[in-house]
Formats: structure tokens, sequence, C-alpha cells
């Protein structure tokens, strides 16, 4: 399954940029603290009493403690902590990016001068679970067991997932691991005990991955004695990162990320191209009758357009295209019949099964009534559904070179600052179109389409395609993440009916037999009592 490619920030290195006048003061501290020593090594505290500087040597050692000391002061003073960010990707659900508010509201009200409830025993529990509630009360608004709605399997996927992103850490930065053994580990800790030594190699070890370890290790037993010695800000700053750190686990949890394993995907997405290593995206071509879908196609496919299957089978009507892009990957095109107005339309149901769609319209059209109606249907799919990523799209507005003035085209144009009045009446083309139908500019693209001639402007479609691959590709995980239907649902209660029988029976079986047993115990005992 193909996922977002995005650059992972290093908690640690943004709190080393957040603090860094705070390490340089501190690293001036020590220097000041420093000099006078190293001076009185250098040159010799014998020589500078023989010269008579001693009093000179301990007035500047006790000017620059003082210094340092007012510097320590202020570097102490309570600051607030710092928030990595819980930002959305382009394209989340309603229900995810009120989360992420109601996850920021709390992390802004941890304040460094405000920490008493750290020392509490379950300050970091309730850290936690507070996360959770916000994360599940988004998701399931005015439920209450909102904070359960999980199955078993999703909660033991979390803890695997957990455990397999600990197992390559370990493995790709202490490689040397593979070949310590855990007897010389707990022979190295001296500890007593089977029980003990256990328990402390497992916090040697979770400690390694700290953004994970950090929470482990602060419910312990050791909560009260670890924060105790901890100044404010440390526990403010600690504070927000439970609560950022367990907030991205429940958003996963509650939007069905753990529903299932990458080898568990439900068969939504194409089959895979091959020679590939991950399955391409589909993308469904739609718009409008005569808006020039049928050249788009031509040109992005060829003369030659080879029908390709899907696990999903496209609606009847359409027809799927592979195809590959230097700048977009490989790709499932999905050809539909232009909209006509209906309520039923073939494209409106092959969105559904989509992870992109690109909207065709004509450049040198001023009414975009139609379109607007279309765009409404296709964000109807999943505005009911609070849970539901908006399905991304990119607008590609054909015939550009029927633009004013309608009998030139010498390309090329340049779009973004061109002077000429085809260039000119372009961007005013393309600017319209965007604000009639909500689009950013970034995700609308202009093409021509001329017998005889290349494609114009095509490397910008692809570069636009590019800019929304990893919000459809969210979208592509979504929907391999949706929950079955009922018929998958019926089918698996059934299989359960053996297990659950069998357990039934085994239960059955074992009361049974201890009440034989308890009776056979109380005959016996009473007999015995007679004789």
């Amino acid at each position: 399954m193909t996922s977002t490619s995005m650059t992972t920030k290093s908690p640690w290195a943004a709190l080393s940029r957040h603090h860094r006048r705070s390490l340089w003061l501190l690293g001036l501290i020590a220097t000041l603290i420093l000099i006078p020593w190293l001076f009185g090594i250098g040159v010799g505290i014998w020589m500078i009493v023989q010269q008579g500087w001693a009093w000179y040597w301990w007035a500047a050692t006790l000017v620059l403690l003082s210094l340092a000391l007012l510097l320590l002061r202020g570097l102490f003073r309570a600051k607030p902590p710092l928030r990595m960010g819980l930002d959305a990707l382009p394209g989340a659900s309603v229900a995810e990016k009120r989360a992420r508010e109601a996850l920021r509201r709390r992390a802004k009200a941890i304040d460094a001068n405000d920490v008493h409830a750290l020392q509490h025993p379950d300050a970091v529990s309730t850290l936690l679970v507070g996360a959770f509630q916000d994360v599940a009360e988004a998701y399931s608004p005015d439920d209450p067991v909102a904070l359960w709605h999980f199955t078993l399997p999703e909660l033991l996927l979390m803890v695997e997932d957990l455990s397999q992103r600990l197992r390559g850490t370990l493995l790709m930065d202490y490689p040397v691991l593979r070949h310590v053994e855990l007897s010389w580990v707990m022979l190295l800790l001296g500890l007593t005990g089977p029980l003990g030594k256990l328990m402390s190699v497992f916090r040697v070890l979770r400690w390694i991955e700290p953004a994970n370890a950090l929470t482990a290790e602060l419910r312990g037993r050791v909560v009260g004695q670890a924060l105790d010695g901890l100044g404010g800000n440390a526990k403010a700053q600690i504070a927000v990162m439970l609560v950022e750190q367990a907030g991205e686990t429940a958003i996963k949890l509650y939007s069905g990320g753990y529903r299932r394993r990458a080898d568990e995907l439900l068969p939504t997405a194409p089959t895979p191209v091959a020679e590939t290593l991950t399955e391409p995206l589909t993308v469904l071509l739609a718009g409008q009758h005569n808006a020039g879908k049928s050249a788009l196609l031509n040109a992005l496919l060829g003369r030659a357009r080879e029908p390709v299957g899907l696990l999903t089978p496209a609606t009847e009507g359409c027809r799927a295209y592979a195809f590959h892009a230097e700048q977009t990957g490989a790709l499932i095109l999905v050809d539909c019949p232009g909209t006509d107005g209906a309520k039923r339309e073939p494209w409106l149901a092959q969105a559904a099964a989509s992870d992109l769609v690109i909207w065709v319209a004509a450049a040198n059209r001023a009414d975009r009534a139609a379109d607007q109606r279309a765009l409404a249907a296709l964000d109807a799919l999943t505005e009911r559904d609070a849970t539901r990523r908006r399905i991304p799209r990119v607008l590609v507005l054909t015939q550009a070179d029927k633009l004013d003035p309608p009998m030139e085209w010498s390309p090329p144009y340049d779009i973004e600052a061109g002077q000429s009045l085809k260039a000119q009446q372009m961007r005013e083309a393309r600017q319209a179109a965007c604000e009639q139908l909500c689009m950013p500019t970034h995700q609308c693209a202009l093409m021509a389409t001329r017998p005889g001639q290349p494609p114009w402007n095509l490397d910008q479609l692809y570069q636009t395609i590019q800019r929304v691959l990893p919000e459809a590709q969210q979208k592509q995980l979504e929907r391999g993440m949706a929950k079955e239907g009922w018929f998958r649902r019926a089918a698996d209660s059934f299989d359960s009916i053996p297990g659950v029988a069998d357990a039934a029976v085994g239960a059955a079986s074992g009361a049974v037999k201890k009440t034989l047993a308890r009776s056979a115990n109380r005959l016996f005992s009473g007999w015995s009592s007679r004789r």
C-alpha cells in the first residue's frame, strides 16, 4: 500500500532548536565558572601569589560567579513548553480536524507555572486518558461510550505496531543488540529474582525509543520520584509531549488506522500493474459533455489504450486504463461518460471507489452552474460521515487555445507572468473558475489539445496531479481500511460459531466436572463423618 512520503521530524531536534538560547546560556554559564579555574591552572596559583595578584584573581572569580548566578536565575524562569503541532494533512476528515483542535486546546492549557497535577501518581494516566477522550468524542460526539469504539483486534494491532516500531529502532540504530543475549544484561545489572531482572531489562530496552519509552516509563511506580526531581518547565514539556503522542495514536485508532494490517486491506484498490511494488491510485476522469475529456484522455494515454481490470470493478459505462508518467508514477485512469445532471450517474458511483477525481471543464465557458452542482454531489458522498476524508480533486481547464483572442495560438505562454492578451486571459479564466468551483489555484491546470500538435501544458498538469498525490494516497488507505459490509460481518459471525460453541462446551464441561467433584467430596466427607 502506498503511503504518504513525509519526513518525520524528531521531537528531540525540535526541542533543541526551541531551547537553543537556553542551552547557549547554560554553556556560557559553565564557561564563566571554568574561566578562572582554567586560568589559575594554566598560569599557576603559586605564580599568582608570588606576583601579588591573588587578590585580583579572587575578585575576578567572585564577579564572574555572581554574573553566572544572575544568568542561571534567568535561565530557570518559567517559559511556555514547545508544542510540536498537531496539524492535519490536506483533505483530513471533519472528525480528525475536530480531534486535533481539541488536542491543541488541551496542550495549550498546560503551563509551566501550573503543573501540580503531574505530582499525582496517576498524572500520566490522566493525561493519556484525557487525550484519548478528546479524540473519541470528536469521532463520536454525544456518545457515552465513545472511548470504547474499537475492537479487540484493533487494540492488539496498535500494540503490535508500537512493538514493531521499537524493534525497527533497535535493529537500525543498535545492530549490535542482535548479538547481545539477555543473560549478559541480567548479569551486568546484578539483580536478584527473575521478575526483577526481567522488568529491569525491559525498562533498559524500552528507553531506547524515547518517544514511546517516555510514556511507558512514566506510567511506572517511580512516577512520583522521577517527576519530583524535575522543574516546572520540564514537567510541562513532558505533559505536552504525552498529550501529542497519545493524541496521534488515538486518531489512528478511532479513524480505523488499526482496523487491519497492510496485507489485510480490503480489495478496493486496483490490481497492481505488472512489475510495480505498490498498488497504483485509482484516478477518475469526469466532467461535462463536450468539455474536452476525450481529447485529454487521448493526450494522456496516446493512441493505444488497453483497458485493465480493477479488484473493485469499474462502474457500468466506465473503462479503466493503466497510466504511467515520471512525475506521477503508476496510476489507473477510469474514464466515465460525461455528466448530464441525472441523480444516479456512473461517474458519481465510480467516484466513491476512486482516490482522486480529475474534473474537466472548458476554460472558455463562463457558466459554471452545472460544474458546481456536480462537485457538490461529489462532496455529498463524504459529508454524511464526518470520519471520512473528502475525495481529492484536480481541476483541468481544457480548450485554453479558444480564449481571447481565439485565432491566436503561438505557444509557449507564461501563464503566471506573461503580458500578452492570451496569457492574461488564461490567468483570469483560471482564477474565475477556481473561485467559482472552490478550488485552490495550485490544484488547477490549463490545457489545450489541437489536431496534429502535441498537448500544450501537459507537464503543468502532471505537476498539479503530483501535488495532490499525498492526499490521494491517504484516501486510498482510508478506502482499504473501510469497514466490511453486512455480508462479510454475517460470514464472520457464522465462522465464529464453532469456536464459540467449543468454548461454551469447554466451559460447561469444566463447570460440570467441578460440580461433580464438589458433590463427591461432600458425599465422601459425610460418609467419613458417619464412620
